[in-house]
């Protein structure tokens, strides 16, 4: 009798347990999709929803993005995150091609569209089209897609450091020892950010990128 009520407690702990989880991964996925419904996955009746909170709230509101090596993909969104004005952002790439249809997309905070609003490009990364050049988009308020090239290609399957640190009108994009600067007009886009390893509107660089950290 006494190991039956034990196993009887048990099971409704584990049941209250599961409960509050079910209930938290609901509300705060309902949270999350209100704020960006395009997020919304296909898993979201699995498990009390807690796939579709993990990936829909993934990373919202915290600074540090999955740094697990990722392949990029098109249309491949990662974390939701609360952005700053001043921030830096650093992640590891290894090129392993170049695309020749366009600009390939590395990385893309946005408010949910590429052009052309204020907010669409805080910042995005492309490879130029046929290189493993950086072709950087921060955007401000008098120009959504402001930004700069750098000429210097990314060497083919090595990774490469890549920081990108933005302050007041100070912008410096620093890749492994070579750093570049320029002064930005005026002041950048704060708010929520989808945050995509390959956006949905260019092709996806030939890359796998890691270690990624706002």
């Amino acid at each position: 009798m006494k190991k039956e009520n034990t196993s009887l407690l048990w099971t409704v702990a584990l049941y209250l347990a599961l409960s509050t989880i079910c209930v938290t991964a609901n509300r705060l996925c309902a949270e999350c999709i209100e704020l960006f419904p395009e997020m919304v996955p296909m898993e979201s009746d699995e498990l009390c929803e807690i796939i579709a909170y993990r990936r829909c709230t993934a990373n919202l509101n915290k600074t540090l993005l999955p740094t697990s090596p990722a392949l990029v993909r098109s249309g491949n969104p990662i974390a939701l995150i609360s952005g700053k004005t001043d921030y830096t952002l650093s992640f590891d790439i290894v090129p392993k091609g170049t695309v020749t249809d366009g600009h390939a997309s590395i990385l893309h905070f946005t408010t949910g569209t590429d052009c052309c609003d204020f907010g669409g490009r805080s910042p995005a990364i492309w490879f130029n089209p046929g290189s493993t050049e950086l072709h950087v988009r921060i955007g401000d308020s008098t120009n959504w897609n402001w930004g700069f090239d750098r000429p210097d290609a990314l060497p083919l399957n090595i990774s490469t450091k890549v920081t990108l640190e933005c302050k007041g009108n100070d912008v410096k994009l620093t890749v492994e020892t070579r750093v570049y600067t320029a002064t930005q007009p005026t002041h950048r886009f704060t708010g929520n950010f989808v945050v995509y390893a390959g956006n949905p509107w260019h092709p996806a660089a030939k890359a796998v990128i890691s270690d990624y950290l706002i």
